[in-house]
């Protein structure tokens, strides 16, 4: 047995016997005939990945099974197992420490004859009434991401297909697989295609076992992966087809020869002062690295929002090279991987890290993650990096990114970007904490939909991301916009997160000034914003994100220079085109660039 064995075996085993939790309501890792009064007898792809589990610490298994996967979260408190086999999923995660997913289960929606949708875009209105399952995995998600419609939590599946049937709700959510068989009982039933997210199965172990355990783990779910038991089992247990093996991620915390990885060609692993020292993850199906929709991504200021693409788009098989100019970060990236944790899970990537941009060479995808005040300067990079038939995206709060790049690039070759609900910080170099994500929207600064625009949107999809190509991205970016106006320099004079403005009258009177001036401005230009009552529309974004410090109050926290001019600033700018003027945005740009001088 390794060292790293022994070591995770004295966190995880108790007295030399693995207890692991096996959520048995997932017949797709389950075998449905195998759940009765004897656990041992259990039997599918999760229980026989916890006897190879138990093999490799040379422990005695005991599998404890569970009804739920919410009763198997709930009884991480009680001490009841070591390991468990559950959906991850970030609403767990301050209690758990999840591996990346092993098997990915997709999820979408089961519609009655007649129904108006037809797509999983188009459910989250305020007509629907879904049925879901009670603390499942995909049941958290629609908790998170679902704003029009009305979610109807039943304790089982069968349950929640009766209040389909009962005509209580008019949408059913569940995995693909299951709702295939609902299907029979709901007459002129359609099955959405696609899906509005996958389950990601992984094991999860209780965060007081420590790194040693967490790192363990980690690098025997890839392991089985990479080794073809993950894929075997699948066929072994006859869910093929109904089970996806997950991507790789890189392994943790191992020597260099055991790392599930390969260094790009060409390029040496010497130390962390070679700015050109670096190396990336393959499937081990890849025979060039690299499948035929990659793509080499550079990524322009890799803070904590640039981190968060960066490591999905490499666990999502493209070549991702993170340009920054903090080289501490960037040197813990070349030396341990970067690891990204939170909303989206917690895996480490190999990815290539330099402080020089011209070690990058050209690339299919430049993406610009840096503040607005550095956008110029990096569109003036981009334009080295990027291919003839190349794209640059720019993603940053506030309005001007498009015009600062158009000084430097040519303008059809840019897209716009706008992060909805995402949240993200640094918690040290070469590790970030994604705190939220809701939904990435793209497209192209001259408007309208093209091939190249579904193929980007493609990749960031394929690499975990909710995102959906938009025709006029400008609309939305306004729409944005007003909400930045209307937190960011209120949150930032008093100290408040966004809950507390909405709470304090005085603030929230400051913040909703903001947003009517921006809102009338944006009408005043033509923008077609997609709401008609500003407060009600500032309100609800609001409170979706109540607990959320906006990045302009977090860099004050840290002394530094925030994105100000963009933002409030900005409004009094896009006011004076049309005449009209923005006192109170001007007012609150001017107290906080009057705190900034004296960062």
């Amino acid at each position: 047995m390794s060292s790293g064995a022994e070591a995770a075996k004295v966190r995880l085993a108790h007295g030399g016997c693995l207890r692991v939790g096996i959520n048995t309501a997932n017949y797709l890792l389950v075998d449905a005939g195998s759940v009765g009064s004897n656990p041992s007898d259990l039997s599918g792809v999760a229980p026989s990945l916890a006897a190879e589990l138990a093999k490799r610490l040379g422990s005695e298994l005991r599998l404890v099974p569970f009804k739920s996967p919410s009763a198997l979260a709930d009884a991480v408190s009680s001490d009841s197992w070591d390991v468990g086999f559950i959906g991850a999923d970030p609403s767990r995660a301050e209690s758990i420490a999840f591996t990346a997913p092993y098997v990915e289960i997709p999820a979408t929606y089961l519609v009655p004859s007649g129904s108006p949708f037809t797509a999983p875009s188009a459910v989250d209105v305020g007509s629907a009434r879904i049925a879901s399952v009670a603390g499942s995995a995909f049941d958290l998600w629609l908790g998170r991401h679902v704003k029009e419609a009305e979610v109807v939590r039943a304790p089982t599946m069968d349950a929640a297909l009766q209040l389909l049937l009962d005509g209580k709700c008019n949408v059913l959510a569940g995995l693909r697989d299951r709702l295939m068989k609902d299907a029979a009982r709901v007459q002129g039933a359609t099955i959405l295609q696609g899906q509005f997210m996958a389950v990601q199965q992984a094991i999860g172990v209780p965060r007081s076992r420590g790194r040693e355990a967490e790192n363990f783990l980690s690098n025997f779910v890839e392991e089985v992966k990479v080794s073809g038991l993950v894929r075997s089992l699948i066929d072994k247990h006859q869910v093929t087809d109904r089970l996806l093996v997950a991507p790789l991620v890189a392994a943790q915390e191992e020597p260099p020869t055991k790392r599930l990885c390969v260094a790009p060609q060409g390029l040496g692993s010497t130390g962390p002062g070679d700015a050109k020292a670096a190396s990336k993850v393959v499937p081990a199906s890849r025979e060039d690295g690299l499948s035929a929709q990659s793509m080499k991504i550079a990524i322009l200021g890799c803070g904590a929002m640039g981190s968060v693409y960066a490591g999905l788009l490499a666990s999502g098989g493209h070549e991702v090279w993170a340009v920054d100019t903090w080289r501490e970060h960037i040197d813990a990236i070349r030396k341990d991987g970067l690891r990204v944790e939170g909303a989206s899970g917690d895996r480490t990537v190999k990815i290539h890290a330099t402080c020089e941009p011209d070690d990058v060479g050209l690339v299919d995808l430049v993406v610009i993650a840096t503040k607005a005040s550095a956008v110029g300067a990096a569109a003036a990079v981009a334009a080295r990096l990027v291919r003839p038939d190349g794209v640059i995206l720019t993603i940053q709060n506030g309005l001007g990114s498009g015009d600062r790049i158009a000084q430097h690039v040519k303008t059809d070759k840019v897209m716009l970007g706008i992060a909805s609900n995402f949240g993200a910080s640094m918690k040290g170099p070469g590790h970030a904490e994604h705190k939220s994500m809701n939904l990435i929207c793209i497209g192209e600064m001259a408007g309208g939909m093209t091939k190249r625009l579904q193929r980007v949107v493609d990749a960031w999809a394929t690499s975990g991301f909710k995102v959906k190509a938009c025709e006029n991205i400008n609309a939305m970016i306004w729409e944005k916009f007003i909400c930045n106006c209307t937190y960011s320099g209120s949150a930032t004079l008093t100290g408040m997160t966004v809950g507390e403005v909405q709470d304090c009258p005085s603030a929230w009177a400051v913040a909703l000034a903001c947003a009517r001036e921006a809102d009338a401005v944006a009408r005043a230009q033509g923008i077609p914003l997609g709401f008609d009552d500003v407060e009600e529309y500032v309100r609800k974004f609001g409170s979706t994100v109540r607990a959320a410090r906006p990045s302009m109050l977090q860099d004050h926290l840290a002394k530094r220079r925030s994105e100000i001019d963009a933002i409030n600033g900005a409004v009094p700018i896009e006011a004076a085109k049309v005449g009209m003027e923005a006192p109170v945005n001007q007012t609150v740009a001017d107290l906080v660039r009057a705190r900034e001088s004296v960062f």
